[in-house]
């Protein structure tokens, strides 16, 4: 239950902030189609479809916030067959109307709604303002002007709000549950009783139901659901209900809008139900730990920034440096530990209301900041993207730097970009544990990333970049983790690897060919590219076939000097080989890609170093 006690924690040192708060308890957030403005006697002025901001938020029992089939009324916003439409809703609506507004008779807003709507003429002021009841799909708010009130909107009046919250908790509700409900069991779930908070230890009122909507509006899914009697809820362990899961009513009213308030403010969704959210006590505005090194950095509290000011790095060391001070920035003063906590929710049951805490982890700041430094400097590699500018909406440069794929990204990259949601949610969630301890990704991962980099025939040409990249970057994280053996993201011309030797070749084998197409002015794939399958399963004979057989017909349009470069790269590589290795037919590892992407750039950094001098090759 720690989760709990340390979701309390942020409702408590948030709820008093004037601004970006979470709901008050005993409050939910529903989406409304139609507000309804009213004077202070309770007269119409005017109703109005809403088009945006339709997120509101409005008082609630926990019964009604829990509602499926149509129970319990919400007591101030709510549809319109309680509102006015269906006699018997609209009675349990209107008594519950009654009651709050005869426990706090001083408040005018909520006289005013419950005299308008006993006047029994909503349809009709509906239908002169031209909304039909089609257009009615979710709740009604109401907005009542009061001269010298300032605030109108009742799902934003701070009075109001605590009205509510005063009449839910006092022995006044229960009175109302008494005379309004007559059977026992209908009276039993709704007056809450007082005993041991399995959360704090203390004795108090005990939540009966717990609130849903963690997600978003539309998320029926609860953390905490134990009135399953039908099935194996608890079955098996318990006797009753409460033996499994006992919570006082506030603790979990303020863990849930707490935790609903934070995954909107910096949760990040993943698949078809998968949030992860990243919090401190204080909360603080922290980023997702799943984000990629670019969208970490520079995506989470530099919003304002152009992404043309965004860093690029040329050295594994400057990225290194850039990352250690953004994550100190974000997590806090390394000499004043905090607890750090990292959730994954997860819908357990689909369709059936109950979501999964899938982990949850409590972290000091060191640990975070040395997992994820450990995470992003393990996982660096090369990356390429396209740099826009953000004020004129241009398309940029393309930009060459290093970085760190996101887990998203890496699922894409092994499962191809048409990736089905709940592949990416599988994905994010097994490597979840390789960001916080450090452990291997799992080798289906890297196999299928290699498998796609080694494919790139059928990979959209704008994607071959990232595929390639994110492939050396999980292959390079997991020799690291499993051999300790490092490798630079600089051309390393004294390895003699044959794996690594062979993936150079390839980069010299597209090189001349590439220099060759644009010389004849055509633009297609390489051999190199096409035959690169077949290259990592059999490399000495696709090899063989690739530089006696395809490359000469090409080097008839290359000027004799580049012809005699290209040549020398050819015998300078094939002499670091050992012999056997060379004629090896062994299907390649994945580190044929960082040799042959490491060739690549060594060439595109030389041709680059050229242009600025004014120099041919």
């Amino acid at each position: 239950m720690s989760w709990i006690v340390e979701l309390e924690k942020v409702y408590d040192n948030t709820i008093t902030k004037k601004t970006d708060k979470p709901d008050p308890v005993y409050h939910i957030a529903n989406n409304a189609s139609v507000t309804i403005t009213l004077n202070g006697n309770g007269n119409f002025i005017k109703a109005e479809k809403i088009e945006n901001d339709r997120s509101t938020c409005m008082p609630c029992t926990e019964t009604c916030s829990s509602r499926s089939n149509g129970d319990d009324a919400y007591p101030l916003c709510d549809k319109l067959e309680y509102v006015c439409e269906n006699p018997d809703k609209n009675g349990m609506y209107v008594s519950l109307l009654e009651s709050w507004t005869k426990y706090d008779p001083d408040n005018k807003k909520i006289k005013a709604v419950l005299d308008y709507v006993n006047k029994k003429s909503i349809l009709l002021d509906l239908g002169n303002s031209n909304i039909s009841k089609d257009d009615i799909k979710d709740f009604i708010r109401w907005e009542v002007e009061i001269p010298g009130e300032k605030e109108t909107c009742l799902w934003k009046d701070e009075q109001t709000k605590k009205s509510w919250i005063c009449f839910y908790n006092s022995d006044a509700f229960d009175e109302y549950c008494k005379n309004n409900f007559s059977k026992a069991d209908d009276i039993e779930k709704r007056i809450r009783k007082n005993d041991i908070d399995y959360s704090t230890g203390e004795n108090t009122r005990i939540a009966m139901y717990h609130p849903a909507k963690v997600r978003n509006n539309g998320d029926k899914a609860k953390i905490i659901s134990s009135n399953d009697t039908t099935n194996y809820t608890f079955r098996g362990r318990f006797i009753a209900d409460k033996e499994a899961c006992q919570i006082s009513s506030d603790s979990s009213q303020k863990a849930h809008c707490a935790l609903r308030w934070l995954i909107k403010r910096q949760g990040i969704a993943i698949g078809d139900g998968l949030s992860i959210v990243t919090w401190n006590s204080a909360g603080d505005k922290l980023p997702s730990i799943i984000e990629s090194s670019n969208d970490f950095e520079y995506g989470f509290n530099f919003e304002d920034k152009d992404e043309e000011e965004t860093g690029v790095y040329t050295t594994s060391r400057e990225f290194a440096n850039a990352m250690n001070k953004c994550l100190v920035g974000y997590y806090g003063d390394i000499t004043k530990p905090q607890n750090i906590m990292v959730m994954a929710i997860s819908e357990a049951t689909p369709g059936q209301g109950r979501a999964a805490i899938e982990m949850y982890r409590e972290l000091q700041n060191t640990d975070l900041i040395s997992a994820l430094n450990r995470w992003y400097t393990s996982l660096s590699w090369h990356i390429s993207y396209w740099q826009n500018n953000a004020k004129s909406k241009e398309k940029g440069t393309y930009v060459h730097s290093i970085g760190a794929p996101s887990p998203k990204i890496i699922a894409e990259c092994a499962y191809g970009e048409r990736v089905k949601g709940n592949q990416i949610e599988k994905t994010v969630k097994r490597i979840l544990p390789c960001i916080l301890d450090g452990t291997v990704i799992p080798s289906d991962l890297e196999t299928q990333c290699i498998k796609s980099a080694s494919n790139l025939m059928i990979v959209d040409t704008y994607r071959r970049d990232s595929v390639l990249e994110t492939a050396c970057a999980v292959y390079k994280y997991n020799q690291i983790v499993r051999n300790k053996e490092e490798y630079k993201l600089a051309l390393e011309e004294n390895r003699t690897s044959r794996d690594y030797l062979y993936g150079r070749l390839l980069a010299v084998a597209q090189q001349e060919e590439n220099a060759a197409l644009q010389k004849m002015g055509e633009s297609r794939d390489t051999n190199a590219i096409r035959y690169m399958q077949q290259f990592a399963m059999k490399p000495a004979s696709t090899w063989k076939v690739l530089y006696e057989k395809k490359l000469p017909a090409y080097r008839r349009h290359l000027e004799p000097g580049l012809v005699a470069w290209f040549e020398k790269k050819v015998q300078d590589i094939s002499a670091l080989f050992n012999a056997d290795d060379y004629i090896s037919d062994k299907p390649l590892t994945g580190e044929y890609l960082l040799g042959y992407q490491c060739q690549l750039k060594a060439f595109r950094k030389s041709t680059d170093d050229s242009s600025e001098n004014k120099t041919e090759e």
